[in-house]
């Protein structure tokens, strides 16, 4: 049967099929790619996708009471939202019962001004012994949050003296 016959050649515009864009695929352990038999398998460490503007640290929270005591967590530019859930950016996951799941409270670093605020979503919270419900405060460093039973200290990095964005 000849080449040109069933379709080889045909008449016509041609369009080319659509291309997928191309995705990558980021693992963050090593991964052991399988070899034919005999061959040893070597493992290849993959790093882990990143996003093109790593967020600097911009604070701390220390917890200094109640579970998970002597652990420090790093706050960001932006809107740090505190809760014991997986998709809270600070998480309170050590055991205490009376943190909110999703939205206990919100550290808020504004680059602009070159401040922080602690925004109260949940009741419970405690700025230095005064209750913050509903309200937005501003941390000026040194200050003691309570939220349920933790108690966390709160040490800023970044400020009227320093941020990370300074000449950029």
């Amino acid at each position: 049967m000849p080449l040109y016959r069933g379709g080889f050649f045909r008449k016509g515009p041609s369009e080319a099929p659509p291309v997928e864009p191309t995705r990558r695929v980021a693992r963050s352990e090593s991964v052991v790619k399988p070899r034919p038999a005999g061959e040893r398998a070597i493992p290849v460490a993959v790093t882990p996708a990143r996003d093109p503007a790593p967020t600097q640290v911009v604070g701390w929270l220390a917890v200094v009471e109640g579970p998970g005591r002597g652990e420090v967590l790093a706050l960001g530019y932006g809107v740090n939202d505190i809760g014991c859930g997986a998709d809270a950016r600070i998480r309170l996951d050590f055991g205490d019962a009376t943190i909110d799941l999703h939205n206990q409270a919100a550290i808020i670093y504004t680059a602009r001004s070159r401040r922080f605020y602690l925004q109260s979503i949940a009741s419970g919270n405690w700025v230095d012994s005064c209750p913050v419900v509903g309200k937005s405060v501003e941390l000026t460093g040194g200050e003691t949050l309570r939220m349920g039973q933790t108690c966390l200290r709160f040490v800023p990095l970044c400020g009227p003296g320093f941020d990370w964005r300074e000449g950029a």
